[in-house]
Formats: C-alpha cells, sequence, structure tokens
C-alpha cells in the first residue's frame, strides 16, 4: 500500500532554519553567540539540503524548468520588485527613512555577480536555488545507466564552484553559489531516494547521541563562510564537513521533535518569511533602538516581532495571492501534467513548496 503522509518533521526542520536566518540578519548579540561559526556552517546549505529532498524530473527539462519558475523565479521577482517600489515610495514620502536615495537604477543589481541586493538582501538565495535545480537537472540525466558517474560529476561540479570561490572568480546570477551548494542538494536526493533516513528506524533513539557528535565535530571543523559570495575561510574539507554535520544534526533534532506549531507553520511556508522579515527588520531597529538599550534586550524583541509579523502576513499573503509565493501555479502546468501520464511512477515524489495540498508529503511502502 502507498500511504501518503506529510513530513512534518521537514516542515520543522525549515522552520528552525528560517528563524537562523532571521537571527544572522539581526546581528549583534546573535553573531557573538555563534563565535565558533557553528551556525553559520550549515544554516544556508540546509536548505539547498531540503530542496534536494524534493527533487522531481516530472515531464521532461521544459516541465521541470516551468515548474521551478513558478516556485523560485515568481517569488523572487515579486519579493525583489515589491520590496524595490516599497523602499521607493516610502523613500519619496518620508526622504530620511533610508541611508541612501533609491535609484531606478537599483533593479538591475541582481546582473551585478554578487553585490548585496540592499532593498531585500535575502532572496538572492531564491536565484541560486533556481540554478542549483538546472544544473541538478541535467547531472540528473546520467542516473540510469551511470549512476556514480552521476554523484562524482555532481562532487566535480561542487569542488568546481568552491575553487572559484577561494579564486575570487565571480559567475552571473550565483551560478558558482549554486555550483559549490550542488553537493548539498544531491546529498538531499540520495536520502529521499533511498530513504533510509526519513523514515522511522531503529537508531532513533541514538538521535542525541548523533547530534552531539555532530555539534563537537563542527566546534572543532567550523569556519566562517559566505555562500551569498561564494567566499570561504576555512579549506574545502572544513567546508563541506562541517555543513554536512550541521545539516544532520538539525534534522535528527527535527525528527526527534517532528512539530511544533508555530515554528513548522513558519517552516511551511517559509519562503514568504525569506521574501518579508528583511523589510520588516530595517524599520524595527529605528523604532525600537529608540527605547530598548539593552543589546540582548533589543536582539530578542526584534526577533519575536519580526517573526510575528511574518506570521500574521502569511495567511493573508497565502490566500490573497498564491501564485506569487509558490502555493499556486503562475504559469499553468495542467496540460504539462496530464502529458506525464504515460510515465506514471517515475519520479512519483512531492514537490518542495508545492502547488496543491499534498506537497511535503512521502509515499511509504508497506
Amino acid at each position: 500500500m502507498n500511504d501518503g503522509k506529510r513530513i512534518e518533521f521537514v516542515d520543522l526542520t525549515k522552520g528552525i532554519c528560517i528563524i537562523l536566518v532571521v537571527m544572522s540578519h539581526i546581528g549583534g548579540p546573535f553573531e557573538r553567540m555563534d563565535s565558533h561559526n557553528i551556525i553559520a556552517s550549515f544554516r544556508m546549505p540546509l536548505y539547498f539540503f531540503i530542496s534536494g529532498i524534493f527533487f522531481k524530473s516530472y515531464e521532461g527539462f521544459w516541465g521541470f524548468f516551468i515548474r521551478k519558475i513558478n516556485k523560485l523565479i515568481i517569488p523572487f521577482t515579486f519579493f525583489y520588485v515589491g520590496a524595490f517600489m516599497a523602499k521607493y515610495i516610502i523613500w519619496k514620502v518620508i526622504p530620511g527613512a533610508f541611508q541612501l536615495p533609491v535609484e531606478w537604477s537599483d533593479l538591475l543589481i541582481i546582473f551585478h555577480k554578487h553585490d548585496l541586493i540592499d532593498f531585500n538582501p535575502p532572496i538572492w538565495f531564491l536565484v541560486a536555488l533556481f540554478n542549483c535545480n538546472i544544473i541538478f537537472y541535467l547531472v540528473h540525466s546520467l542516473r540510469d545507466k551511470h549512476l556514480p558517474l552521476m554523484f562524482l560529476v555532481s562532487l566535480l561540479i561542487g569542488v568546481t564552484g568552491f575553487t572559484l570561490g577561494k579564486l575570487r572568480i565571480e559567475l552571473p546570477l550565483y551560478i558558482d553559489v549554486a555550483m559549490t551548494a550542488l553537493p548539498f542538494y544531491v546529498a538531499g536526493f540520495w536520502i529521499r531516494r533511498y530513504n533510509f533516513f526519513l523514515m522511522p528506524h531503529r537508531f532513533d533513539k541514538l538521535i542525541p547521541g548523533f547530534v552531539a557528535v555532530a555539534v563537537l565535530a563542527m566546534y572543532f571543523i567550523a569556519s566562517k563562510i559566505g555562500m551569498r559570495t561564494n567566499s570561504y575561510e576555512g579549506n574545502i574539507f572544513q567546508v563541506y564537513g562541517a555543513a554536512f554535520a550541521g545539516i544532520f544534526a538539525i534534522m535528527l533534532i527535527g525528527k526527534r521533535f517532528k512539530k511544533a506549531p508555530i515554528i513548522s507553520y513558519l517552516g511551511r511556508y517559509s519562503v514568504i518569511t525569506l521574501g518579508v522579515h528583511a523589510f520588516i527588520l530595517h524599520f524595527c531597529w529605528k523604532f525600537f533602538g529608540k527605547f530598548i538599550h539593552n543589546e540582548w534586550a533589543l536582539a530578542i524583541t526584534i526577533l519575536i516581532v519580526v517573526l510575528g509579523v511574518s506570521l500574521a502576513l502569511t495567511p493573508f499573503i497565502v490566500k490573497i495571492m498564491p501564485q506569487f509565493v509558490a502555493q499556486k501555479d503562475f504559469f499553468s502546468t495542467e496540460k504539462l501534467a496530464n502529458g506525464k501520464n504515460k510515465n506514471k511512477g517515475k519520479d512519483n515524489l512531492p514537490e518542495e513548496e508545492g502547488t496543491k495540498e499534498k506537497e511535503n508529503t512521502i509515499e511509504e511502502k508497506q
């Protein structure tokens, strides 16, 4: 029997991850708390890993491409243009709201290699993830006849991306970042495909011990990384070793606790928090900084407010404009799906930010 079940602990894992992302952008005491770079070493690699879990080849390259446009490029465009327009209007009404004037040429910043998208910095990730999906789709074509070669090519692409970062050679649209992140994405794909981690297992009782070992490993080998700029202080073994240790630690923690309502909800709709939190954060600093002078109290207050506003906005955005946040298709894929019937059974896996209620499910064979 095939029993579709939602992988609740993956939502919890994504929720933990997006909270860590928000904390990193608040900085201050949160940044100093991570003095050994333990959190920074896996925070963004974890997102690529989770995305790999939900890889599906669909009806072919065109179907895959359209779906990834719907799930990644449309949300990116929405949060990119939306944040710019909001900032532009506020700057016109309140000229002192931002340190620098807002100019229309700022819209071209996405084409300036790895320059900071100052009106909405976190959304670079959506472009990098899109490119990572496309790269793996091409590599994935080796799977049926040359599975070991598929993994080898993925590893070589990752090493190449990492080397480009070390040499400070930047490729447009975060393509080099996507290359470096490919091994994380492939690891997620591998674990989902061979299904030894996501399902209940007799070794689950040892999870606390596994997590302790992973944290200890990160303590000694983690180094500072900057995925947006594809810059890494440590060597390749430190970067990938610490990242994978952190990924498995957080995944195991999620598997142990399975679900935490608020955090899991943030995880399920993490693309919304990713897209809105930087804009909220800007005004939180200006407002609360006037009244709260203890840095820890200020940082915690801002974290609670940013997450609270994101939570409040999420159901509104999902209901009013689901096509812009990967909850419904912007470009129709119905004909593409109908054309896949002849290939039914192949790659029959769920999507990460699915357009239907059954997204993020797992088919368990009993």
